[in-house]
């Protein structure tokens, strides 16, 4: 998946995670949920920038 794949799913689970905080409040599930899925994109993301970084040269 490219960089810019992963930076549109990113801001999706973004904007759905604020859409669920505002509709339901902080301290809903479904906002916990949705914040743990934009966690995992979150970190996917950074892992495919580092593995970029390993290659050795």
């Amino acid at each position: 998946m490219g960089n810019d794949d992963h930076r549109d799913r990113i801001e999706q689970a973004r904007q759905e995670l604020n859409r669920l905080a505002l509709e339901f409040g902080m301290q809903d599930i479904r906002v916990l949920r949705q914040s743990v899925k934009l966690d995992a994109l979150l970190n996917e993301y950074t892992d495919c920038l580092t593995d970029k970084d390993d290659v050795p040269y």
